[in-house]
């Protein structure tokens, strides 16, 4: 019986054949191939080949003083933003883990909303709040504490808060990701042995969970280096990045090829501690692999941890001789370590954190209903005037329908390209794997600015520029690797014993793909569309380079419309796009959870069955 058993297994040929998973990966790599890593080796083309062979170009860049000067606040800014990340994100992540069901989920509430939330309603938000006349100002006159408004706004200030606030729910979500993953009989063994709660934490919790340190670290800092729309909107003239220094070259001095060699420097810093840090996590620790590196015995990860280890023994030794010298009881000592990660800390200093994370939001939506003409709040009165006022304009409902119609062909294309691609590295060999995955990542690591500039090269030879091909082939290219890594992540917890059984009573591949595979699927198919058209919807930076009077998005609407003048019409849009990402977000989860509990009733009918 066991013997018929593996030959039907062998006949099945799961995983897939290489031919098989070459396939699948193909329209994903036909994807980016054709127009991401074209497009890119253009733009290195144009910088060391515009007019001819020439280095002049960098020569021009680097050679600028003022240039030098710009990365040096990109770099200190980005490193600024990544250390608050994490020291206002781990002790948030690490409550949700530990906290009750129902605290974990109100925590992870204020995390997820502003998550799903526009990067430009995030913007627009803390403009509001850290106007001359917005909310922080106001307060501060109301009580005495000034006379005149403070500037708040237009500064390092107001693009350091505003950058931490929009990636502060990556951090989080990437340090809860790794942290599940730890077992807690480890931490229970320990306390059998005596351990502390203070050496449980830092002796063994801790040292674990520094793969999801290291690897949103790296997400947040290459991510603060390319961030452009936040330092544009809030940021003043002595705030310009290296992003926005790119848009000048691009936009205003039409200088391409000097353009097209500072997006190649910013190319090759991201690259350089891309693979630096790559080197110490593994890239499948970043995709939450359960096979990844930091797994391993003798990875980089697993030393620097036994350092780590090593270093706080050194710690405590030395904690423990300077109290014995200063005849501090040793109880003394255990109590300050005990206060100075005492749960009440802990859970203050998160709740001020989950605070930060959804004030904002909720600042935004009394705004859109007040009756003043300017951003004042609390609202002296209410109106729907705001509202009536974007129902009745022509160009922000022609704006909104363009934005749904890209964003649902991106949805659809993204699916049917990142669906296929993820069976493939499923199922796939290693070295496939592999390749896959560098192929997914390298969209999520280039600077989106990089990409937008690249893309506008190709897009002009092709005389694409300005249609709505080219918003969803660029969109696409930006929603697949989100389409891949979640329908990935359900095709590795699928119970593969159910394809089996199929296969055994004659289906066909394509059948027992299109009978039990993709119905088993279907709410991670769901959840990946919502991220796919979410991420269309809210692509901005992109649409701004290959988009034209003919195709205007709603981004590029409120983009225009925050630049020009900062009216109440903003927040009742901003209301309007929160409202539909909530109620998005409520609907793909009440079908993930019902398609969940369904999937769980099947597989136990089924093993009592067998």
């Amino acid at each position: 019986m066991a013997t018929l058993y593996q030959t039907v297994r062998a006949a099945i040929a799961w995983p897939l054949h290489n031919r098989e998973a070459t396939l699948l990966l193909a329209p994903m790599a036909l994807l980016l191939g054709i127009f991401f890593f074209v497009p890119l080796a253009g733009l290195l083309s144009l910088s060391l080949f515009d007019p001819g062979p020439t280095l002049a170009h960098f020569q021009e860049f680097l050679g600028d003083r003022t240039n030098w000067i710009i990365l040096s606040h990109t770099f200190e800014l980005a490193i600024t933003v990544t250390l608050l990340c994490l020291l206002m994100g781990y002790p948030l992540a690490f409550w949700i883990v530990a906290a009750r069901t129902w605290v974990a989920r109100a925590l992870l509430l204020a995390v997820v909303l502003p998550f799903f939330t526009s990067y430009l309603v995030r913007t627009y938000a803390w403009m509001v709040i850290l106007g001359r006349f917005g909310v922080i100002n106001q307060l501060l006159m109301d009580f005495g504490i000034t006379e005149r408004p403070i500037d708040l706004i237009y500064n390092k200030f107001s693009v350091l808060i505003a950058m931490v606030y929009i990636l502060m729910p990556f951090t989080v979500l990437v340090l809860i990701s790794v942290m599940r993953g730890i077992p807690s009989s480890l931490t229970r063994a320990a306390a059998s042995l005596g351990a502390s709660a203070p050496q449980n934490f830092w002796r063994v919790f801790f040292p674990l969970s520094l793969p999801g340190v290291i690897a949103a670290g790296l997400l947040v800092f290459v991510f603060a280096l390319g961030f452009y729309i936040t330092p544009a909107l809030l940021g003043g003239p002595n705030t310009i990045l290296l992003p926005m220094q790119i848009d000048i070259y691009a936009n205003v001095t039409l200088n391409w090829p000097l353009a097209a060699a500072a997006a190649t420097v910013l190319l090759s810093i991201t690259l350089v501690v891309y693979t630096i840090s790559n080197h110490f996590v593994g890239i499948d620790s970043l995709l939450g692999s359960q096979h990844g590196a930091a797994q391993s015995a003798g990875t980089p990860v697993r030393r620097s941890t036994t350092a780590y280890v090593q270093l706080v023994d050194l710690a405590t030794a030395l904690v423990r001789a300077v109290a014995h010298s200063l005849r501090v009881p040793a109880g003394f000592a255990i109590g300050c370590e005990r206060a100075a990660l005492g749960g009440k800390l802990l859970r203050g200093f998160s709740l001020l954190v989950a605070v930060f994370l959804v004030s904002p939001i909720l600042i935004i939506v009394p705004i859109s209903f007040s009756s003043s003409r300017f951003l004042d709040f609390p609202p002296p009165g209410l109106s729907l005037q705001w509202y009536e006022a974007y129902f009745t304009s022509r160009a922000w409902v022609s704006a909104t329908l363009q934005s749904l119609g890209i964003a649902t062909a991106t949805a659809f294309a993204s699916l049917a390209i990142g669906s296929a691609a993820a069976m493939a590295l499923v199922r796939g060999s290693p070295r496939m794997r592999r390749v896959g995955y560098q192929l997914l990542l390298a969209p999520m690591i280039v600077p989106v600015i990089v990409s937008a500039v690249a893309l506008y090269f190709l897009f002009a030879r092709l005389q694409l520029v300005n249609t709505n091909l080219a918003l969803v082939i660029a969109h696409t290219i930006g929603a697949v690797p989100l389409v891949v890594l979640i329908v990935a992540a359900s095709l590795q917890a699928l119970n593969v014993r159910l394809e089996h059984a199929a296969a055994s009573l004659g289906a066909s591949r394509i059948v027992t793909i299109w009978k039990i595979v993709l119905p088993l699927m279907r709410p991670a198919l769901i959840v990946a569309g919502f991220f796919a058209f979410l991420h269309s919807f809210d692509e901005l930076v992109l649409s701004l380079f290959v988009s034209g009077p003919d195709t205007t998005t709603l981004p590029i609407k409120m983009w225009s419309g925050i630049r020009e003048e900062i009216t109440p019409t903003i927040a009742a849009v901003s209301s309007l796009l929160i409202a539909l990402t909530v109620v998005m977000y409520a609907g793909v989860e009440v079908v993930r959870q019902t398609g969940e509990r369904r999937n769980k009733y099947n597989e136990l009918v089924n093993d009592e069955g067998a």
